[in-house]
């Protein structure tokens, strides 16, 4: 029983607080916002299992994620799930199996990433869930992606977006364009990248979304360094590290820091490289983000390689290949396999496996 307050009380008080919750999550307070809704949860004590304890968990774990608590978010993730299923809330618990997928792929934990998005999918479906089917199909795109099977990427990602066009959700739209933009670039078309990511950054910045603008900024540089367009990549990179930053976004600082890196090197400058790689390589490894460390490691490495220094190189592309068969990314794996093949010298350097 709860005291104090009636029930109908409290649960207006929690609903009155995840909102300003969400207010302050939307313009990137991320402490005020998880402020307000642990708020929210104290409200909701004693009120017994609601939809909105189970949304007010996930929404505080997406926080805790995004300021680089991951163990903490997927704490939250799983009370999450676990009212969805107290209520049988379809829709919340898929929402919950969602949010636990992204964080088991950053961690490399790829089978239970795959297996817990099938869940979401299908309860997504279940609950008629446009949106969220489509949320997950292009998380499933991104995965295919990492897993180089670029033909299933690009079949999860159309799917999304057209899941995502049904119910007319621009937004939404902005993230699979993002990631399409993304795949042509792997697949060596970045003329073709920049179109989908200039679609993307037309719906975000007539929206006034600074967060994604600052990802697809970031993947623009990309696509641009794969061109060696230098001066254009470095406007959108060092406009893309703002944003991050702006927003406490800890994984987006790491990706804008890995491409600046990226950038000085191509222009010959190691030193600025080095120091905008390492910055990105502690972020990666404060988040627990197999990806973004693989990354750099590889980029690192070519930079040690071109220096003369094997022995650094060996122990970078290592580690590096290391990071991407737990990640199940073979394509990235094969190719810095063939970097260290192709190394004088270097099969006495490699490190055993363990």
């Amino acid at each position: 029983m709860t005291t104090g307050r009636t029930r109908e009380e409290r649960l207006e008080r929690a609903l009155t607080l995840a909102r300003t919750g969400r207010a302050a999550e939307k313009r990137r307070d991320l402490a005020g916002a998880l402020d307000r809704y642990s708020a929210a949860r104290d409200a909701l004590e004693g009120v017994g299992p609601t939809a909105l304890e189970a949304n007010v968990l996930r929404w505080s774990g997406s926080v805790l994620r995004d300021l680089g608590d991951i163990e903490g978010a997927d704490v939250l993730y799983a009370d999450s799930v676990s009212v969805a299923d107290r209520i049988n809330d379809t829709a919340a618990k898929a929402s919950g199996l969602n949010c636990r997928a992204v964080i088991a792929q950053r961690r490399g934990h790829i089978e239970d990433a795959i297996e817990l998005y099938r869940g979401a999918k299908m309860l997504a479906a279940e609950a008629g869930e446009i949106r969220l089917y489509g949320m997950i199909e292009q998380n499933l795109g991104v995965l295919a992606n990492i897993r180089g099977d670029l033909p299933r990427a690009s079949s999860h990602y159309h799917a999304a977006l057209d899941a995502f066009e049904e119910v007319a959700d621009d937004e939404a739209a902005s993230w699979v364009l993002n990631n399409l933009g993304m795949l042509y670039t792997d697949l060596g078309q970045p003329r073709q990248a920049e179109s989908f990511i200039g679609r993307g950054l037309a719906i975000v910045l007539a929206r006034g979304d600074r967060p994604m603008q600052g990802i697809l900024r970031t993947n623009l540089g990309e696509a641009l360094l794969a061109q060696e367009r230098w001066e254009a990549a470095e406007r959108e990179l060092s406009e893309a590290l703002e944003l991050a930053r702006e927003g406490q976004d800890r994984a987006r600082e790491g990706e804008a820091l890995r491409y600046i890196g990226v950038l000085h090197a191509q222009k010959g400058q190691e030193e600025l490289a080095l120091a905008n790689l390492s910055e990105a390589l502690k972020i990666g490894s404060f988040l627990d983000d197999f990806l973004l460390v693989s990354e750099v490691l590889t980029d690192r490495g070519a930079i040690h390689r071109d220096g003369g220094r094997i022995e650094e190189a060996v122990a970078d592309w290592s580690r590096a290949a290391a990071g991407f068969t737990t990640l199940g990314a073979s394509r990235d794996a094969d190719r810095v396999a063939s970097l260290l093949d192709a190394l004088p010298g270097a099969a006495g350097l490699r490190e055993s496996p363990s």
